[in-house]
């Protein structure tokens, strides 16, 4: 029997594709966090394509550190259209069978105030400062995280933007995902993929594994094995970049990333973290619709 950890999406045993480099000042939603010097190992699963860290960040010292972190970590009023606002009302407009929309890890609720009051708007969210600012705009807060949600509460549309990354247990959140959504209800998600070629280019050190709270890494094989194991249908799905970025930041990012990939191929500069290459395609933006329960 293999002593490999078992992948936390499948079960499958694991193998190893070497250190993560955390940074010399590690800190989750700036707040500073003691990892006790301790490097994470990059796991790969074979069978649904995942990549995890082990060990993982503990959950309650991640949610300390969201519980503490200040309203404005992620922007107080960032551009909606560099960050893609649009992109979401969008597939809302497209998709969502209804008006009910939560999101989870909704920060101060930037996103759902731009989609306005045409929506019946709703928010889960750790850190006490982003929430008191999400109430000021007019959503309903709920709590901290899908747990403390009441069993019999349902929405048309549920998202996770920036948030599954963060998961030590992907099935667990998704089978929560179905239980609050009504059928042919909708989850709208956008996460990293680390089959993008600037992960493969650089692998361990990419920056986006850098993150502490980063703990799990999809692409859309793993996405197709969630959905079909908690009862969904992919309704879309593109490749994207996180946010829009000027020519000139996307051309010095490409530029940066591609020399430093190239460097830690021969060897060099593997214990830092990459540049930081946020215009890159690096991210799915996709929508999981809930399938009408047999019978």
């Amino acid at each position: 029997m293999s002593d490999a950890p078992p992948c936390p999406v499948c079960g499958a045993a694991s193998i190893d594709l070497g250190r993560t480099v955390h940074g010399s000042r590690p800190a989750v939603a700036g707040v500073p966090v003691d990892l006790d010097g301790a490097a994470a190992r990059l796991r790969a699963c074979p069978d649904c394509d995942l990549r995890f860290k082990h060990p993982f960040v503990p959950d309650a010292t991640l949610l300390a550190c969201y519980a503490a972190s200040p309203e404005d970590n992620w922007e107080h009023a960032p551009d909606p259209r560099r960050r893609r606002f649009d992109a979401f009302a969008e597939l809302l407009q497209m998709h969502a069978p209804g008006r009910r929309v939560l999101d989870v890890g909704c920060s101060n609720a930037a996103l759902l105030a731009f989609l306005g009051e045409d929506f019946d708007r709703f928010g889960l969210e750790p850190s006490r400062d982003a929430s008191r600012v999400a109430e000021s705009r007019g959503v309903r807060m709920l709590g901290a995280t899908l747990e403390d949600l009441d069993p019999r509460t349902r929405f048309d549309a549920i998202l996770a933007v920036d948030v599954l990354e963060h998961l030590t247990d992907p099935p667990a959140f998704l089978a929560a995902v179905a239980r609050h959504l009504e059928p042919g209800g909708v989850f709208i998600g956008l996460t990293g993929d680390h089959a993008a070629w600037g992960w493969r280019l650089q692998g361990p050190s990419y920056w986006y594994a850098a993150l502490p709270e980063h703990q799990v890494f999809l692409t859309r094989r793993t996405i197709e094995r969630l959905a079909a194991d908690h009862g969904f249908e992919i309704a879309s799905y593109r490749r994207t970049s996180h946010a829009r970025h000027s020519a000139g930041r996307t051309v010095r990012d490409a530029v940066r990333g591609t020399v430093a990939g190239l460097v830690r191929r021969l060897g060099f500069l593997r214990d830092r973290p990459g540049p930081g290459w946020l215009p890159a395609r690096d991210h799915m933006l996709f929508v999981l619709r809930r399938k009408a329960a047999a019978g």
